[in-house]
């Protein structure tokens, strides 16, 4: 039998509803990190972002289940959808588990054969874009979320350089997407914070590059301590 196709329409209004989810997740996530409108605790109201954003309550729905699945969001049956609350001590543990796992990609990277020049490039394009963020005297209050946003993007293509035997390891990282994320929106915010961020990356890219694995362990173990990311004193090791 011949390969079932899709019929066209059928097919235009599932690219159709994912774009509308994919809006209805942007517009959280703009309301959680960029706008905070949305803080940890509150309720989303479901008819309201339906009336907000002009779209159907399923496409709503689909976004609220796939936020849900990434730790933004959770619901209570017959309460309904709340932003995530997270202690402190639950930041540092997500940092303490995003440094492990990064470690465990970068360490197979290595014993590949090290990165192509081609992604060394594109790790200093976006290092650089940070560096840039940071000495912006142009991005006032939104400084601390584009770098927030800039170093989620530099630790993506960071993970993406492992290409095999780290299946269960990328996904735990990509379960802990909103979680990582929002531990770079609390602990990334101040000056000295975004240059020590910045410093590091340029040694993790100078490790990948030399291929010095015993160096880039030492480097990255530092970052697990709790004075790593709330005590300026303690940065010295890293620049």
């Amino acid at each position: 039998m011949g390969e079932m196709r899709m019929p066209e329409e059928q097919r235009h209004n599932t690219n159709l509803q994912g774009k509308l989810k994919d809006t209805v997740i942007r517009h959280i996530r703009e309301q959680v990190f960029e706008k905070k409108s949305l803080h940890c605790g509150d309720q989303i109201n479901e008819r309201e972002l339906s009336r907000t954003l002009g779209v159907s309550r399923s496409p709503v729905r689909e976004a609220l289940n796939e936020l849900e699945e990434q730790g933004l969001i959770y619901s209570i049956r017959y309460k309904g959808w709340f932003v995530s609350t997270f202690r402190e001590e639950d930041f540092f543990e997500i940092n303490k588990l995003r440094v492990l796992l990064e470690h465990t990609l970068l360490e197979s990277v290595i014993v590949e054969g090290g990165p192509s020049k081609k992604d060394i490039e594109q790790l200093e394009v976006l290092n650089k874009e940070l560096y840039e963020i940071m000495n912006s005297p142009d991005l006032g209050d939104k400084k601390a979320f584009e770098f927030a946003e800039k170093e989620m993007t530099f630790h993506s293509y960071l993970c993406s350089l492992a290409q095999s035997d780290c299946f269960w390891t990328k996904k735990m990282l990509r379960n802990l997407f909103y979680q990582i994320r929002c531990s770079f929106d609390r602990w990334l915010y101040k000056d000295w914070q975004m240059k020590a961020s910045v410093a590091t990356h340029d040694m993790i890219i100078q490790c990948l590059k030399r291929k010095e694995l015993e160096k880039l362990r030492a480097l990255l173990f530092r970052r697990l301590g709790r004075e790593a990311v709330i005590s300026p004193g303690n940065q010295r090791n890293t620049e």
